[in-house]
C-alpha cells in the first residue's frame, strides 16, 4: 500500500525553461551524450558552492577549457538564466497539497545549491516531509543509495512507495529497488496514474 511520495524536482514539479547542459556543451564545442551529461552532473551538483562563480569554475576545470573570464562569464550567466527562468508546473502546488492530506511526501533532486532554492520561492517547501539533494549528500540518481537514504529518512519501506520522476534511468532504478514507479511526461498524465494507483479523482 502506497504510504510515501517521492518526487523529483526538474522537469517532474517545474522547469528551468532553458537547457543547460545542451547550452553549455554546444557552446564549448562538445556533442551531449549519456557520458557527458554524467560528467556534467558530477562537476556541479555534487558540492555546495560558495557562488555560481565557483560552481562555473569546477565546471571549466572538469571539462579542461579555459578559465578565461568570458568563459566563467558565459557560465554563470547560463546557469542563472536556470533559476530566473524557471517556472513550477501549472497544477503542481494544488496536486502536492492534496496529496499532502493523506501522504507522506518526499523530495530527491540532482541539482545544485542555488536551483535547489526554487522550491521556496515557489512556496512548496512545505509539502516535503524530507528534501534531499545531491549536492548535499555527494550522490547522484539513479544511484541506490540515494533511493536508500530518502526512504530511512522517511521511515519507509521501498514497498510502501511511489517514486515519480521523468528521467527513465531513475525509474528503473526505483523499480528494482522495490518501489512503484510513475514516469512523468505531463500534470494530466500525472494525474491520471495517480488516480488509477491511489484509487481516487485527482
Amino acid at each position: 500500500m502506497i504510504k510515501v511520495i517521492i518526487f523529483d524536482l526538474w522537469e517532474t514539479l517545474g522547469t528551468k525553461n532553458v537547457g543547460i547542459s545542451s547550452t553549455l556543451l554546444n557552446h564549448f564545442g562538445f556533442t551531449k551524450n549519456h557520458d557527458l551529461l554524467v560528467k556534467y552532473e558530477n562537476a556541479i551538483q555534487l558540492k555546495k558552492f560558495s557562488t555560481v562563480e565557483d560552481l562555473a569554475t569546477s565546471f571549466l576545470s572538469d571539462f579542461e577549457l579555459d578559465q578565461s573570464q568570458e568563459n566563467i562569464k558565459f557560465v554563470v550567466d547560463t546557469l542563472q538564466a536556470g533559476v530566473t527562468k524557471a517556472t513550477i508546473f501549472d497544477g503542481i502546488y494544488e496536486l502536492l497539497e492534496e496529496l499532502a492530506v493523506n501522504y507522506r511526501l518526499g523530495l530527491v533532486s540532482n541539482t545544485t545549491v542555488f536551483e535547489s532554492k526554487l522550491i521556496f520561492d515557489w512556496k512548496i517547501d512545505h509539502f516535503f516531509d524530507v528534501k534531499i539533494f545531491s549536492w548535499e549528500i555527494g550522490l547522484i540518481k539513479p544511484d541506490p543509495k540515494v533511493f536508500g537514504l530518502i526512504c530511512s529518512k522517511l521511515d519507509a519501506q521501498s514497498s510502501d512507495v511511489l517514486f515519480i520522476d521523468d528521467g527513465s534511468k531513475n525509474v528503473v532504478a526505483a523499480r528494482k529497488l522495490g518501489m512503484q514507479a510513475i514516469r512523468f511526461e505531463s500534470v494530466g498524465q500525472l494525474k491520471q496514474e495517480l488516480g488509477v494507483l491511489l484509487k481516487k479523482r485527482l
